[in-house]
């Protein structure tokens, strides 16, 4: 039993409960510059145990009817093929000879930047008064399909997206609750995590000694993380954690 990678995922599940940043944005980072975890397989890992989360989300979300199944769906319809193919860019590398950590290492430093960019800009944002309007029209139509597909790609190649990308476009754009977009969020993650995590899983990128311990800190630090988020200041954890992102994808890029 490996009490340091428990606790380090109790600790990122504390931050998914208390924020909604994705796991894979804080946990991928902490598996590659910490653990020292190989960033191919890092990222299989990632995948493989954020899957199982996302199901027991999405279930959950289903259940108690705060879900958009059709939309979730559209959304899916792009992402997947599109993560299939961030999947597939990266067992190409490997094969071509080149060095897929190297490369996955750029990647995934680009993502945690452009991932807290999005955080940053989100924050000071509302919610449109006027979904008629015919730019948020416009973008429902055709934005998502294609914001979905890049958010997949970088699930696919990086891990990181399924949460901090796409829920701040569902959020801004769609005339439902904020409880209903979540729950689509987690749906379509499910989709779409699990599709990629499953192709990651058949090239052997996932490290299964460390599935159990990752499940048995975050689900705990999530729930918990849930129950004290009413009582936290959760836009000051969001910008401390934009920060931490920047500066992971920083050292990430070797800049």
């Amino acid at each position: 039993m490996d009490y340091s990678l428990v606790l380090l995922s109790f600790g990122v599940g504390m931050l998914i409960g208390l924020t909604s940043v994705g796991g894979a944005a804080l946990m991928t980072p902490i598996l590659i510059l910490i653990l020292r975890v190989q960033p191919v397989v890092a990222v299989g890992t990632d995948l493989a145990y954020t899957s199982i989360t996302k199901i027991m989300g999405a279930w959950a979300h289903w259940r108690q009817g705060t879900a958009d199944v059709r939309l979730a769906l559209r959304l899916a319809s792009t992402s997947v093929p599109a993560g299939l193919v961030g999947v597939w860019l990266l067992s190409e590398i490997r094969k071509r000879g080149y060095d897929a950590d190297v490369f996955l290492r750029k990647a995934l430093g680009a993502a945690l930047i452009l991932a807290a960019a999005v955080m940053i800009f989100r924050m000071p944002q509302k919610r449109p008064l006027n979904f008629l309007d015919p730019r948020a029209v416009w973008l429902r139509k055709w934005g998502a399909p294609f914001w979905a597909a890049f958010t997949g790609f970088s699930v696919g190649l990086t891990s990181v997206g399924s949460g901090s990308l796409l829920a701040p476009f569902l959020l801004l754009l769609y005339p439902q609750s904020t409880a209903r977009l979540i729950g689509t969020d987690v749906l379509h993650a499910a989709l779409l995590v699990t599709s990629t995590a499953s192709v990651h899983l058949y090239n052997g990128h996932v490290n299964w000694a460390m599935m159990p311990m990752l499940l048995l800190g975050s689900i705990p630090g999530v729930l918990l993380g849930a129950r004290v988020s009413p009582h936290m200041p959760v836009r000051v954890l969001r910008l401390g954690i934009a920060v931490l992102l920047f500066f992971s994808g920083y050292k990430l890029l070797g800049i």
